[in-house]
Protein backbone atom coordinates (compact mmCIF):
# COMPACT_ATOMS: atom_id res chain seq x y z
CA UNK A 1 0.00 0.00 0.00
CA UNK A 2 1.37 3.51 -0.80
CA UNK A 3 2.37 5.57 2.06
CA UNK A 4 3.77 9.25 2.70
CA UNK A 5 7.01 7.65 3.49
CA UNK A 6 7.17 5.74 -0.19
CA UNK A 7 5.85 8.98 -2.09
CA UNK A 8 8.56 12.02 -0.45
CA UNK A 9 11.19 9.20 -1.52
CA UNK A 10 9.79 9.14 -4.68
CA UNK A 11 9.80 12.50 -4.79
CA UNK A 12 13.42 13.49 -3.80
CA UNK A 13 14.28 10.81 -6.44
CA UNK A 14 12.20 12.80 -9.07
CA UNK A 15 13.77 16.02 -7.49
CA UNK A 16 16.99 14.75 -7.86
CA UNK A 17 16.67 13.97 -11.47
CA UNK A 18 15.20 17.21 -12.36
CA UNK A 19 18.33 18.96 -10.66
CA UNK A 20 20.63 16.80 -12.05
CA UNK A 21 19.14 18.10 -15.71
CA UNK A 22 18.92 21.53 -14.45
CA UNK A 23 22.71 21.72 -12.93
CA UNK A 24 24.25 19.87 -16.45
CA UNK A 25 22.31 22.85 -18.26
CA UNK A 26 23.72 25.17 -16.07
CA UNK A 27 20.59 26.79 -15.23
CA UNK A 28 21.32 26.53 -11.21
CA UNK A 29 22.42 28.99 -8.83
CA UNK A 30 22.23 26.71 -5.75
CA UNK A 31 21.91 23.43 -5.81
CA UNK A 32 20.12 23.16 -2.36
CA UNK A 33 17.52 25.69 -3.66
CA UNK A 34 17.45 23.90 -7.17
CA UNK A 35 16.69 20.71 -5.35
CA UNK A 36 14.28 22.19 -3.03
CA UNK A 37 12.17 24.00 -5.60
CA UNK A 38 12.36 20.50 -7.92
CA UNK A 39 11.26 18.58 -4.52
CA UNK A 40 8.54 20.43 -3.35
CA UNK A 41 7.40 21.44 -7.13
CA UNK A 42 7.33 17.36 -8.02
CA UNK A 43 5.24 17.42 -4.59
CA UNK A 44 2.35 19.89 -5.30
CA UNK A 45 2.07 18.59 -8.82
CA UNK A 46 1.26 15.58 -7.76
CA UNK A 47 -0.70 16.40 -5.07
CA UNK A 48 -3.00 18.48 -7.22
CA UNK A 49 -2.85 16.12 -10.19
CA UNK A 50 -4.75 13.67 -7.72
CA UNK A 51 -6.81 15.75 -6.85
CA UNK A 52 -7.67 17.45 -10.32
CA UNK A 53 -9.21 13.71 -11.42
CA UNK A 54 -11.70 14.24 -8.59
CA UNK A 55 -12.49 17.51 -7.92
CA UNK A 56 -16.00 16.84 -6.37
CA UNK A 57 -14.29 14.60 -4.17
CA UNK A 58 -11.96 17.79 -2.66
CA UNK A 59 -15.39 19.66 -2.76
CA UNK A 60 -17.05 17.17 -0.60
CA UNK A 61 -14.05 17.50 1.89
CA UNK A 62 -14.50 21.65 1.50
CA UNK A 63 -18.29 21.31 2.43
CA UNK A 64 -17.20 18.96 5.50
CA UNK A 65 -14.60 21.51 6.97
CA UNK A 66 -17.13 24.51 6.14
CA UNK A 67 -19.87 22.96 8.05
CA UNK A 68 -17.49 22.45 11.50
CA UNK A 69 -16.58 25.97 10.96
CA UNK A 70 -19.64 27.35 10.46
CA UNK A 71 -20.89 25.31 13.95
CA UNK A 72 -17.53 26.31 15.90
CA UNK A 73 -18.22 30.35 15.10
CA UNK A 74 -21.63 30.11 15.88
CA UNK A 75 -20.51 28.68 18.95
CA UNK A 76 -19.01 32.01 20.04
CA UNK A 77 -19.82 34.77 21.94
CA UNK A 78 -18.50 37.65 20.66
CA UNK A 79 -18.17 39.63 17.56
CA UNK A 80 -16.69 36.64 15.68
CA UNK A 81 -19.91 34.40 15.72
CA UNK A 82 -21.24 37.20 12.49
CA UNK A 83 -18.72 34.83 10.34
CA UNK A 84 -21.40 31.49 10.56
CA UNK A 85 -23.62 32.50 7.95
CA UNK A 86 -20.60 32.91 5.54
CA UNK A 87 -19.95 29.05 5.65
CA UNK A 88 -22.94 27.64 4.37
CA UNK A 89 -22.64 30.39 1.52
CA UNK A 90 -19.05 28.76 0.80
CA UNK A 91 -20.34 25.21 0.89
CA UNK A 92 -22.52 26.09 -2.26
CA UNK A 93 -19.69 26.96 -4.02
CA UNK A 94 -17.07 24.92 -2.96
CA UNK A 95 -17.08 22.84 -6.11
CA UNK A 96 -15.41 26.17 -8.11
CA UNK A 97 -13.33 26.27 -5.19
CA UNK A 98 -11.88 23.15 -5.48
CA UNK A 99 -10.92 23.65 -8.40
CA UNK A 100 -9.68 27.01 -7.85
CA UNK A 101 -7.28 25.37 -5.35
CA UNK A 102 -6.31 22.59 -7.52
CA UNK A 103 -5.68 24.54 -10.28
CA UNK A 104 -3.54 26.81 -8.09
CA UNK A 105 -2.05 24.33 -6.23
CA UNK A 106 -0.36 22.15 -9.56
CA UNK A 107 0.34 25.51 -11.67
CA UNK A 108 2.85 26.41 -8.62
CA UNK A 109 4.09 23.63 -8.37
CA UNK A 110 5.14 23.95 -12.45
CA UNK A 111 6.35 27.48 -11.24
CA UNK A 112 8.78 26.24 -8.74
CA UNK A 113 9.74 23.69 -11.10
CA UNK A 114 10.69 26.51 -14.10
CA UNK A 115 11.38 28.96 -11.22
CA UNK A 116 8.48 31.40 -12.90
CA UNK A 117 8.28 35.06 -11.35
CA UNK A 118 10.13 33.86 -8.13
CA UNK A 119 8.91 36.33 -5.39
CA UNK A 120 4.93 36.02 -6.76
CA UNK A 121 5.39 32.55 -6.84
CA UNK A 122 7.09 32.30 -3.48
CA UNK A 123 4.39 34.62 -2.14
CA UNK A 124 1.66 32.34 -3.21
CA UNK A 125 3.51 29.41 -2.04
CA UNK A 126 3.63 30.82 1.24
CA UNK A 127 -0.09 32.04 1.72
CA UNK A 128 -1.04 28.78 0.24
CA UNK A 129 1.13 26.68 3.03
CA UNK A 130 -0.36 28.88 5.65
CA UNK A 131 -3.82 28.22 4.78
CA UNK A 132 -3.03 24.34 4.55
CA UNK A 133 -1.04 24.34 8.00
CA UNK A 134 -4.29 25.90 9.39
CA UNK A 135 -6.78 23.36 7.93
CA UNK A 136 -4.98 20.47 8.95
CA UNK A 137 -4.17 21.94 12.30
CA UNK A 138 -7.75 22.63 13.15
CA UNK A 139 -8.41 18.71 11.89
CA UNK A 140 -6.07 17.09 14.26
CA UNK A 141 -6.18 19.87 17.52
CA UNK A 142 -10.23 19.34 17.53
CA UNK A 143 -9.13 15.75 18.90
CA UNK A 144 -8.30 17.16 21.68
CA UNK A 145 -11.29 18.98 21.84
CA UNK A 146 -14.77 17.15 23.69
CA UNK A 147 -17.27 16.65 20.95
CA UNK A 148 -19.67 19.19 22.90
CA UNK A 149 -16.96 21.49 23.53
CA UNK A 150 -15.83 24.35 21.52
CA UNK A 151 -12.68 24.39 19.60
CA UNK A 152 -11.98 28.15 21.01
CA UNK A 153 -12.74 26.97 24.67
CA UNK A 154 -9.00 26.13 25.37
CA UNK A 155 -10.25 25.40 29.34
CA UNK A 156 -12.23 22.71 27.99
CA UNK A 157 -9.51 20.87 26.03
CA UNK A 158 -8.55 17.37 27.35
CA UNK A 159 -6.39 14.31 26.13
CA UNK A 160 -6.69 13.42 22.70
CA UNK A 161 -9.26 11.33 21.17
CA UNK A 162 -8.99 10.43 17.39
CA UNK A 163 -12.94 10.15 16.80
CA UNK A 164 -13.72 13.80 18.64
CA UNK A 165 -12.36 15.08 15.20
CA UNK A 166 -14.80 17.51 13.46
CA UNK A 167 -13.53 16.29 9.88
CA UNK A 168 -11.93 12.73 9.67
CA UNK A 169 -9.02 13.32 7.15
CA UNK A 170 -7.64 16.68 5.30
CA UNK A 171 -7.71 15.01 1.72
CA UNK A 172 -4.69 16.26 0.40
CA UNK A 173 -4.32 13.56 -1.28
CA UNK A 174 -7.87 13.15 -2.67
CA UNK A 175 -9.12 9.75 -1.88
CA UNK A 176 -5.73 8.41 -3.50
CA UNK A 177 -3.91 7.44 -0.10
CA UNK A 178 -5.85 8.68 3.65
CA UNK A 179 -3.08 10.06 5.99
CA UNK A 180 -3.28 10.59 10.11
CA UNK A 181 -4.37 13.87 11.04
CA UNK A 182 -1.78 14.46 12.55
CA UNK A 183 0.87 13.01 9.86
CA UNK A 184 -0.84 15.74 7.53
CA UNK A 185 -0.75 18.71 10.42
CA UNK A 186 3.38 17.90 10.62
CA UNK A 187 3.29 17.30 7.21
CA UNK A 188 2.27 21.00 6.38
CA UNK A 189 4.31 22.30 9.47
CA UNK A 190 7.13 20.62 7.64
CA UNK A 191 6.07 22.57 4.31
CA UNK A 192 6.23 25.65 6.22
CA UNK A 193 10.09 25.78 6.14
CA UNK A 194 10.72 25.52 2.26
CA UNK A 195 7.83 28.35 2.24
CA UNK A 196 9.74 30.32 4.21
CA UNK A 197 13.24 29.54 2.37
CA UNK A 198 11.40 30.90 -0.85
CA UNK A 199 10.10 33.79 0.47
CA UNK A 200 12.95 35.02 2.45
CA UNK A 201 15.52 33.84 -0.86
CA UNK A 202 13.64 33.89 -3.82
CA UNK A 203 17.04 35.49 -5.64
CA UNK A 204 18.68 31.78 -4.87
CA UNK A 205 15.30 30.24 -6.88
CA UNK A 206 16.73 28.66 -10.64
CA UNK A 207 15.01 30.15 -13.41
CA UNK A 208 14.27 27.92 -16.64
CA UNK A 209 14.29 29.21 -20.25
CA UNK A 210 13.27 33.24 -20.86
CA UNK A 211 10.84 34.59 -18.93
CA UNK A 212 7.99 34.86 -21.94
CA UNK A 213 8.71 30.50 -22.10
CA UNK A 214 7.97 30.48 -18.73
CA UNK A 215 4.72 32.94 -18.53
CA UNK A 216 3.40 30.76 -21.60
CA UNK A 217 4.33 27.63 -19.88
CA UNK A 218 2.26 29.06 -17.02
CA UNK A 219 -0.72 30.36 -18.90
CA UNK A 220 -1.31 26.70 -20.74
CA UNK A 221 -0.32 25.22 -17.47
CA UNK A 222 -3.40 27.09 -16.34
CA UNK A 223 -5.68 26.16 -18.92
CA UNK A 224 -5.01 22.83 -19.28
CA UNK A 225 -5.63 22.02 -15.64
CA UNK A 226 -8.94 23.63 -15.93
CA UNK A 227 -10.24 22.16 -18.74
CA UNK A 228 -9.06 18.83 -16.94
CA UNK A 229 -10.59 19.45 -13.88
CA UNK A 230 -14.05 20.56 -15.78
CA UNK A 231 -13.90 17.23 -17.55
CA UNK A 232 -13.64 15.11 -14.46
CA UNK A 233 -16.29 17.43 -12.89
CA UNK A 234 -19.08 18.46 -14.93
CA UNK A 235 -18.53 16.87 -18.20
CA UNK A 236 -17.85 13.04 -16.90
CA UNK A 237 -16.83 10.73 -14.30
CA UNK A 238 -13.56 10.96 -12.85
CA UNK A 239 -10.55 9.62 -15.38
CA UNK A 240 -8.95 7.60 -12.53
CA UNK A 241 -11.22 6.38 -9.68
CA UNK A 242 -9.76 5.69 -6.10
CA UNK A 243 -13.06 4.91 -4.52
CA UNK A 244 -14.16 1.73 -3.07
CA UNK A 245 -17.45 1.63 -5.24
CA UNK A 246 -14.74 2.17 -8.60
CA UNK A 247 -15.40 -0.38 -11.42
CA UNK A 248 -14.55 -4.22 -10.24
CA UNK A 249 -15.25 -3.87 -7.27
CA UNK A 250 -17.25 -6.40 -5.03
CA UNK A 251 -19.12 -4.76 -2.30
CA UNK A 252 -20.64 -7.85 -1.11
CA UNK A 253 -17.71 -9.38 -0.37
CA UNK A 254 -15.99 -6.36 0.97
CA UNK A 255 -19.08 -5.61 3.23
CA UNK A 256 -19.13 -8.70 4.69
CA UNK A 257 -15.04 -8.23 5.50
CA UNK A 258 -15.40 -4.77 6.80
CA UNK A 259 -18.38 -6.11 9.47
CA UNK A 260 -15.64 -9.09 10.68
CA UNK A 261 -13.44 -5.83 11.65
CA UNK A 262 -12.72 -5.59 15.61
CA UNK A 263 -10.87 -3.18 17.53
CA UNK A 264 -9.38 -3.69 20.93
CA UNK A 265 -10.08 -0.82 23.70
CA UNK A 266 -6.67 0.40 24.91
CA UNK A 267 -7.84 2.75 27.72
CA UNK A 268 -10.14 5.46 28.60
CA UNK A 269 -10.35 9.04 28.22
CA UNK A 270 -12.20 10.08 31.76
CA UNK A 271 -13.68 13.25 33.41
CA UNK A 272 -14.72 14.25 36.85
CA UNK A 273 -17.71 15.86 36.94
CA UNK A 274 -17.45 17.50 40.38
CA UNK A 275 -13.64 19.63 39.82
CA UNK A 276 -13.70 18.91 35.42
CA UNK A 277 -10.04 17.06 35.81
CA UNK A 278 -9.57 14.78 32.55
CA UNK A 279 -7.15 11.83 32.82
CA UNK A 280 -5.80 9.11 29.97
CA UNK A 281 -6.48 5.56 31.92
CA UNK A 282 -4.76 2.72 30.02
CA UNK A 283 -5.55 -0.62 30.57
CA UNK A 284 -2.82 -3.06 31.75
CA UNK A 285 -4.14 -5.45 29.24
CA UNK A 286 -6.47 -4.77 26.14
CA UNK A 287 -9.96 -5.66 26.25
CA UNK A 288 -10.03 -5.36 30.19
CA UNK A 289 -12.15 -2.83 32.24
CA UNK A 290 -10.36 -1.83 35.43
CA UNK A 291 -10.25 1.93 35.68
CA UNK A 292 -12.86 1.95 37.97
CA UNK A 293 -10.80 1.09 40.79
CA UNK A 294 -8.33 3.80 40.63
CA UNK A 295 -11.22 6.26 39.45
CA UNK A 296 -14.90 4.79 41.03
CA UNK A 297 -17.90 6.44 39.97
CA UNK A 298 -18.89 7.39 42.86
CA UNK A 299 -15.99 9.88 43.06
CA UNK A 300 -17.69 11.55 40.46
CA UNK A 301 -14.98 9.65 37.79
CA UNK A 302 -17.26 8.90 34.09
CA UNK A 303 -15.97 7.64 31.14
CA UNK A 304 -15.79 10.42 27.94
CA UNK A 305 -14.40 8.38 25.52
CA UNK A 306 -12.52 5.28 24.23
CA UNK A 307 -8.93 4.62 23.18
CA UNK A 308 -9.22 2.21 20.88
CA UNK A 309 -6.37 0.06 18.05
CA UNK A 310 -7.22 0.48 14.43
CA UNK A 311 -9.52 -1.74 13.18
CA UNK A 312 -8.26 -5.63 12.10
CA UNK A 313 -8.99 -8.71 10.81
CA UNK A 314 -7.99 -12.36 12.08
CA UNK A 315 -6.82 -14.66 9.25
CA UNK A 316 -5.05 -17.68 10.85
CA UNK A 317 -4.89 -16.61 14.17
CA UNK A 318 -2.77 -13.20 12.87
CA UNK A 319 -3.93 -9.93 13.01
CA UNK A 320 -4.78 -7.96 9.42
CA UNK A 321 -5.09 -4.41 9.90
CA UNK A 322 -7.96 -3.62 7.56
CA UNK A 323 -9.26 0.21 6.85
CA UNK A 324 -12.61 0.93 7.25
CA UNK A 325 -14.24 2.39 3.94
CA UNK A 326 -17.47 3.90 2.59
CA UNK A 327 -18.38 0.27 2.21
CA UNK A 328 -19.06 -0.40 5.74
CA UNK A 329 -22.10 2.33 5.75
CA UNK A 330 -23.75 0.95 2.64
CA UNK A 331 -27.45 0.63 3.55
CA UNK A 332 -30.16 1.51 1.06
CA UNK A 333 -33.72 1.35 2.64
CA UNK A 334 -37.17 1.24 1.17
CA UNK A 335 -40.48 2.74 2.16
CA UNK A 336 -42.16 -0.78 2.03
CA UNK A 337 -39.51 -2.85 3.37
CA UNK A 338 -37.51 -1.39 5.67
CA UNK A 339 -33.82 -1.75 5.23
CA UNK A 340 -33.02 -4.02 1.37
CA UNK A 341 -29.07 -3.60 1.86
CA UNK A 342 -28.96 -7.48 1.82
CA UNK A 343 -31.06 -8.39 -0.66
CA UNK A 344 -30.05 -5.73 -3.22
CA UNK A 345 -26.29 -7.26 -2.78
CA UNK A 346 -27.33 -10.55 -2.62
CA UNK A 347 -29.40 -9.85 -6.19
CA UNK A 348 -28.77 -12.97 -8.81
CA UNK A 349 -28.19 -11.37 -12.53
CA UNK A 350 -27.31 -8.15 -13.79
CA UNK A 351 -29.36 -4.73 -11.63
CA UNK A 352 -29.18 -1.17 -12.74
CA UNK A 353 -29.39 1.32 -9.89
CA UNK A 354 -30.21 4.87 -10.53
CA UNK A 355 -28.30 7.14 -8.29
CA UNK A 356 -30.01 10.67 -7.66
CA UNK A 357 -28.16 12.06 -4.77
CA UNK A 358 -30.32 15.68 -5.22
CA UNK A 359 -33.44 15.76 -6.55
CA UNK A 360 -33.33 19.41 -8.46
CA UNK A 361 -36.50 20.54 -8.18
CA UNK A 362 -38.55 22.82 -5.63
CA UNK A 363 -41.89 22.72 -3.65
CA UNK A 364 -44.57 24.56 -5.73
CA UNK A 365 -48.41 24.77 -4.73
CA UNK A 366 -50.21 22.95 -7.80
CA UNK A 367 -54.22 23.42 -8.03
CA UNK A 368 -56.62 20.85 -8.54
CA UNK A 369 -60.27 20.09 -8.79
CA UNK A 370 -62.16 18.00 -6.78
CA UNK A 371 -65.74 17.06 -7.38
CA UNK A 372 -67.99 17.40 -3.76
CA UNK A 373 -70.96 15.01 -4.53
CA UNK A 374 -73.87 15.01 -1.81
CA UNK A 375 -76.05 11.79 -1.38
CA UNK A 376 -79.17 11.82 0.21
CA UNK A 377 -80.83 8.88 1.98
CA UNK A 378 -84.57 7.62 1.19
CA UNK A 379 -86.30 4.61 3.37
CA UNK A 380 -88.60 2.62 1.07
CA UNK A 381 -90.87 0.07 2.63
CA UNK A 382 -90.37 -3.22 1.17
CA UNK A 383 -93.06 -4.57 3.42
CA UNK A 384 -95.27 -3.75 6.06
CA UNK A 385 -92.29 -4.37 8.80
CA UNK A 386 -89.61 -3.82 6.21
CA UNK A 387 -87.49 -0.98 5.24
CA UNK A 388 -85.10 -0.69 2.83
CA UNK A 389 -82.30 2.38 2.48
CA UNK A 390 -81.71 3.88 -0.78
CA UNK A 391 -79.33 6.34 -1.96
CA UNK A 392 -80.06 9.18 -3.81
CA UNK A 393 -77.93 11.76 -5.87
CA UNK A 394 -78.98 15.28 -4.72
CA UNK A 395 -75.98 17.40 -6.33
CA UNK A 396 -72.45 17.34 -7.66
CA UNK A 397 -70.09 20.33 -7.13
CA UNK A 398 -66.83 21.07 -8.44
CA UNK A 399 -64.21 23.17 -6.54
CA UNK A 400 -60.84 23.99 -6.81
CA UNK A 401 -57.99 23.50 -3.96
CA UNK A 402 -53.97 23.83 -3.53
CA UNK A 403 -51.60 21.27 -2.33
CA UNK A 404 -47.93 21.79 -2.26
CA UNK A 405 -45.97 19.47 -4.84
CA UNK A 406 -42.46 18.50 -5.88
CA UNK A 407 -41.72 20.03 -9.05
CA UNK A 408 -38.39 19.00 -11.10
CA UNK A 409 -36.70 21.20 -12.94
CA UNK A 410 -37.23 21.06 -16.42
CA UNK A 411 -33.66 20.55 -17.03
CA UNK A 412 -33.46 18.07 -14.59
CA UNK A 413 -36.36 16.03 -15.66
CA UNK A 414 -35.43 15.57 -19.16
CA UNK A 415 -32.57 13.51 -18.23
CA UNK A 416 -35.11 11.40 -16.86
CA UNK A 417 -37.55 11.46 -19.59
CA UNK A 418 -35.28 11.12 -22.55
CA UNK A 419 -32.25 9.14 -21.18
CA UNK A 420 -32.57 7.23 -17.66
CA UNK A 421 -36.23 6.15 -17.86
CA UNK A 422 -35.71 4.56 -21.98
CA UNK A 423 -32.83 3.20 -20.10
CA UNK A 424 -34.24 1.80 -17.33
CA UNK A 425 -37.77 0.27 -19.18
CA UNK A 426 -35.68 -1.41 -21.63
CA UNK A 427 -33.36 -3.05 -19.11
CA UNK A 428 -36.47 -4.56 -16.75
CA UNK A 429 -37.92 -5.72 -19.81
CA UNK A 430 -34.74 -7.68 -20.36
CA UNK A 431 -34.82 -9.08 -16.68
CA UNK A 432 -32.90 -6.40 -14.91
CA UNK A 433 -33.78 -5.36 -11.66
CA UNK A 434 -34.32 -1.71 -11.70
CA UNK A 435 -34.70 0.78 -8.51
CA UNK A 436 -33.69 4.30 -7.64
CA UNK A 437 -31.83 5.77 -4.73
CA UNK A 438 -32.04 9.20 -3.28
CA UNK A 439 -31.32 11.05 0.01
CA UNK A 440 -33.36 10.73 3.08
CA UNK A 441 -34.14 14.25 2.53
CA UNK A 442 -36.13 13.53 -0.93
CA UNK A 443 -37.05 10.67 -0.20
CA UNK A 444 -40.81 12.46 0.94
CA UNK A 445 -40.20 14.12 -2.87
CA UNK A 446 -39.52 10.47 -4.26
CA UNK A 447 -43.43 10.06 -5.41
CA UNK A 448 -43.88 13.26 -6.79
CA UNK A 449 -40.74 13.19 -8.35
CA UNK A 450 -41.42 9.73 -10.13
CA UNK A 451 -44.47 10.55 -11.09
CA UNK A 452 -43.62 14.13 -13.11
CA UNK A 453 -41.06 12.13 -14.70
CA UNK A 454 -43.14 8.73 -15.74
CA UNK A 455 -40.24 6.83 -13.80
CA UNK A 456 -42.01 3.16 -13.14
CA UNK A 457 -39.38 2.05 -10.63
CA UNK A 458 -39.17 2.34 -6.96
CA UNK A 459 -37.23 4.96 -5.46
CA UNK A 460 -35.23 3.80 -2.56
CA UNK A 461 -33.39 6.27 -0.27
CA UNK A 462 -29.94 6.44 1.35
CA UNK A 463 -26.90 8.27 3.09
CA UNK A 464 -26.18 11.55 0.90
CA UNK A 465 -22.41 10.57 1.26
CA UNK A 466 -22.84 7.22 0.64
CA UNK A 467 -24.75 7.93 -2.71
CA UNK A 468 -22.01 10.76 -3.36
CA UNK A 469 -19.23 8.63 -2.89
CA UNK A 470 -20.79 5.48 -5.29
CA UNK A 471 -20.55 8.32 -8.59
CA UNK A 472 -20.03 11.48 -9.05
CA UNK A 473 -22.91 12.37 -11.26
CA UNK A 474 -26.75 13.16 -10.41
CA UNK A 475 -28.10 11.17 -11.97
CA UNK A 476 -25.70 8.42 -12.41
CA UNK A 477 -26.05 4.94 -13.37
CA UNK A 478 -24.75 2.01 -12.14
CA UNK A 479 -24.16 -1.83 -13.44
CA UNK A 480 -24.14 -4.30 -10.94
CA UNK A 481 -24.19 -8.37 -10.63
CA UNK A 482 -23.81 -10.38 -8.03
CA UNK A 483 -22.86 -7.69 -5.59
CA UNK A 484 -20.22 -6.45 -8.35
CA UNK A 485 -19.85 -3.08 -9.47
CA UNK A 486 -19.42 -3.42 -13.02
CA UNK A 487 -19.71 0.19 -14.65
CA UNK A 488 -20.98 3.09 -14.11
CA UNK A 489 -22.26 5.89 -16.31
CA UNK A 490 -22.40 9.61 -15.88
CA UNK A 491 -25.72 10.77 -17.03
CA UNK A 492 -24.11 12.89 -20.40
CA UNK A 493 -22.43 9.38 -21.52
CA UNK A 494 -25.42 6.54 -20.79
CA UNK A 495 -25.45 4.06 -23.42
CA UNK A 496 -28.41 2.12 -25.09
CA UNK A 497 -29.49 -0.90 -23.79
CA UNK A 498 -28.48 -2.60 -27.24
CA UNK A 499 -24.63 -1.42 -26.04
CA UNK A 500 -25.66 -2.40 -22.18
CA UNK A 501 -26.99 -6.20 -23.97
CA UNK A 502 -23.47 -6.40 -25.96
CA UNK A 503 -21.07 -5.81 -23.16
CA UNK A 504 -22.56 -7.55 -20.53
CA UNK A 505 -23.95 -11.04 -22.14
Amino acid sequence: MTSLTSLLIQFAIAGALLTAITVWAKKHQHIFYTFLQHFVGVWFVFSGLVKAVDPIGTAYKMEDYFGAFETTFAGLTNMFQGLAPLFPWLAKHSTGFSIGMVILEIVLGIALIIGWRRKLTAWLFFLLMVVFTLLTGFTYLTGYVPTEANFFDFAQWGPYVKTQMRVTDCGCFGDFIKLDPKISFLKDVGLMIPAFVFLLWSRNMHTLWTARTRDLVAAISTAATLLFCIQNTYLDLPMVDFRPFKIGSNIRERKELESSAKIDVLGWVLENTETGEKVKFMEPEAGKITYYKDYPKNKGWKVKDQIKTDWYVLKDSLRTPITKTKVSDFAIESSENGEITEDLLAEKGYSMMIVAYKLDGSQQKETFTVQDTLWGVDTIAVSKDSFQLAQRLVSVQSRQVERSVFVPTSTYADLFTKSVNPLAEAAAKAGWKVYAVTTYGDAENAADFARKVGAKYPFHRADDKLLKTIIRANPGIVVWKDGQVLDLYHHRHLPNFDQLSVKFK
